[in-house]
């Protein structure tokens, strides 16, 4: 109901401009996480999650504006980890992904390679949020890890990598994109590196970050040569 007001009055009645609309939506969402931290309700953040991704949708105007809507977008996610932390919910963290990738591309039908410095950093954000939202809570509690972290890790890596082909390849062509297979190499040598320093001695996490390690130095052999 009150998403559906604050919709109602910018759209139907223009009784608020756009902006307006945007901050009494996400103060919604906002007071959905608290809602549901305060009274251990699930189905409140889960309503909350699906109204806030909702909200660019229901708000759009087709005017392009990248930034604005993907720093929204992992300003909530952000928000989700949070929530999805203190609570152990892990449900809404996989929410959180497919919405925000589902957003992601629905966004990318106006892309052109002008935009490129708009969208390839926040792309790497939700890759590194959404990789660490795959085994914060296991390694912070040293809880041994499942095949659905691991597979996590590898969709959401596969992702980024398809989609950051693309980009880079479309502006700098396809031997600069060596340098992102050598820093996901790095990326993920460096959670082997900090899992052994820690004696964090989840196998099935520290096989899936050597084995990504090892397939993005072999990819970047072929690139470059």
């Amino acid at each position: 109901t009150l998403y559906f007001s604050a919709y109602a009055a910018f759209h139907f009645y223009h009784l608020i401009d756009m902006y307006l609309a945007y901050a009494l939506m996400a103060f919604i969402t906002l007071c959905s996480g608290v809602m549901a931290v305060g009274f251990n309700s699930m189905l409140v953040a889960v309503l909350g999650i699906l109204g806030g991704y909702g909200t660019p949708i229901m708000l759009s105007t087709g005017v392009v504006n990248f930034p604005g809507l993907f720093a929204y977008m992992l300003l909530l996610g952000c928000g989700v980890l949070a929530i999805s932390y203190r609570k152990n919910w892990h449900l809404l963290n996989y929410l959180s992904f497919v919405c925000t990738y589902v957003l992601f591309f629905g966004a990318m039908r106006d892309y052109d390679k002008t935009y490129f410095w708009q969208v390839m950093p926040f792309l790497a954000a939700f890759f590194v949020l959404f990789s660490t939202t795959n085994f914060l809570f296991n390694v912070v509690n040293r809880q041994k890890s499942t095949l659905l972290e691991a597979i996590g890790l590898v969709i959401n890596a596969g992702i980024f990598f398809v989609v950051s082909y693309g980009l880079v390849e479309e502006v700098f062509g396809y031997r600069w994109v060596a340098v992102v297979t050598l820093a996901l190499a790095a990326f993920y040598v460096a959670h082997v590196y900090y899992f052994l320093l820690l004696r964090l001695l989840d196998r099935e996490l520290l096989f899936c970050f050597a084995g990504l390690a090892a397939f993005f130095v072999a990819v970047t052999l072929p690139l470059v040569l």
